[in-house]
């Protein structure tokens, strides 16, 4: 019995993975900093390395804006508006930025301007957990890791967001019958790094006529695409491919 191609409406969200395990970054399309933010649960102030607006605060040291953690939310939203590229970096004390070096400070210049580190992106001083470049006209977004974990950790959350939007979570009846909502885990999609590594569109869809459940199908595209907008132009037809790999997604 040959299956049946899925509907194209019947998918959720996209996104492009590829990893780079001794780079320690992962390359993203289709990722925007308000998903990266809201997702990582991060809790650390944010250094602004290239912006195309002001930060709420300014050190006079580096000559650098940043952003305290307790303004990140209002950081989100202004940074939803913007079309240019930013890039920044994690910190934990605010007081550690005097202590950078020139040197330290022109490798900052420098992973901003070229999108990868002299030496290494992450700094004792700092102690920075990630370094981000988005570029939302290439639809980029580029991110150093010091734990290669919080990939999937940053994936799951994403996903788990479409299907709660989707199930309705925090409408009354969910909360008042207390429906469990579907939800895939990082430990899951760490199983299935070694696709990230070739370069995967994850593609999240409503299983039809299954109450409550999702597929997250998996297609390698290697080298196929020099540029990750690329793939967005051709969807449809990488759809039309089989999934090497397909996640379900339920309550049960």
């Amino acid at each position: 019995m040959v299956k049946k191609m899925r509907s194209f409406d019947e998918y959720v969200h996209h996104f492009y993975v590829h990893m780079d395990e001794i780079g320690k970054f992962v390359i993203f399309s289709e990722l925007s900093i308000q998903q990266f933010i809201t997702s990582l649960q991060q809790d650390n102030h944010l250094l602004l390395l290239k912006s195309p607006f002001e930060g709420p605060a300014y050190n006079g040291h580096t000559y650098f804006d940043y952003v305290p953690k307790s303004e990140i939310r209002s950081f989100q939203k202004q940074v939803a508006e913007q079309k240019e590229d930013i890039c920044f970096i994690d910190f934990q004390l605010e007081r550690s930025l005097d202590l950078l070096t020139a040197k330290e400070q022109s490798e900052l210049l420098y992973l901003a301007h070229k999108r990868e580190p002299i030496i290494s992106p992450f700094f004792y001083k700092l102690n920075n957990r990630f370094v981000v470049y988005a570029s939302p006209s290439e639809r980029l977004t580029k991110v150093f890791f010091r734990s290669l974990d919080d990939t999937e950790l940053l994936v799951s959350a994403i996903f788990n967001q479409h299907i709660a939007e989707r199930e309705g979570t925090n409408s009354f009846w969910r909360r008042k019958l207390k429906n469990p909502t579907p939800a895939i885990t990082p430990e899951t999609l760490r199983g299935y790094r070694s696709y990230a590594k070739e370069g995967v569109l994850l593609s999240l869809a409503k299983q039809p006529n299954a109450k409550s459940t999702y597929a997250i199908e998996l297609r390698t595209l290697g080298d196929n695409y020099d540029y990750p907008d690329e793939i967005w132009f051709d969807l449809r037809e990488i759809l039309r491919q089989t999934a090497e790999e397909t996640l379900i997604v339920s309550s049960q």
